[in-house]
């Protein structure tokens, strides 16, 4: 994530050029929408799980609701890791600058970490000037690997640039009652209020699935990486 919508570029835009004010959220909640929103739509207008649906004569709830995280001056540093801190994760890249053969892993944007995961404690330095300036990555001296990639390696996820944050705990949404049906979308919002609120961001989910009764989706700690490109 994340794709901004129309109403936070324009506040931020026109907070920075010329010097309008754009208050900070005083909520974030994380909902979940049937497809991906778009950047023109607002927390009444996105395509969101319904929270209930009408049976005959009766009202029936899904249990469906927005995941608060609070305001952001009060909850932010218990809920969000800092911000291009991940010095821990392991990247791979694929490379074809003159010099670089096929794929390179695992990768590490410390020195100091990857010293400790080699027997040696050495680390050798990399640069890929053309898909990622101005970042150093660091591997292993004795894992460093080049040629192709294959399924059966190590599932290290692809550097996307510095700058960005992870959710710190694990989120979870509440068990389904009913049928969701598909979830294909996350969003983020000013108000866990469902039906309300400006949206923020938005994303498509890496692996949609259908929600049946007695499921429950949830974003695992450090799975939902939000960034600005």
């Amino acid at each position: 994530m994340a794709a901004l919508s129309d109403y936070l570029e324009s506040g931020l835009l026109s907070h920075i050029f010329k010097n309008t004010a754009f208050p900070r959220p005083s909520t974030i909640a994380i909902a979940l929408t049937s497809s991906v929103p778009l950047d023109s739509q607002s927390g009444l207008s996105i395509p969101e799980i319904p929270s209930g649906m009408q049976k005959g004569a009766t009202f029936v709830t899904t249990n469906y609701a927005r995941i608060n995280l609070g305001s952001p001056a009060a909850t932010g540093d218990s809920v969000w890791n800092n911000v291009g801190t991940d010095t821990s994760t392991a990247y791979y890249v694929r490379s074809t600058e003159v010099g670089h053969s096929g794929y390179f892993y695992p990768l590490y944007l410390s020195s100091a970490t990857a010293q400790s995961n080699d027997p040696g404690n050495l680390a050798q330095i990399y640069s890929f000037s053309k898909t990622f300036p101005g970042v150093s990555f660091y591997a292993p001296m004795s894992t460093k690997v080049s040629g192709d990639y294959s399924s059966t390696s190590p599932g290290y996820t692809e550097y996307q640039g510095n700058g960005f944050i992870k959710n710190k705990n694990q989120i979870v949404f509440n068990t389904a009652l009913t049928d969701w049906g598909w979830v294909s979308g996350v969003a983020i919002l000013d108000s866990e209020l469902y039906g309300s609120g400006n949206l923020l961001m938005y994303a498509a989910l890496d692996n949609p699935r259908f929600i049946y009764t007695g499921d429950s989706i949830k974003f695992d700690s450090n799975s939902l990486e939000i960034s600005l490109n």
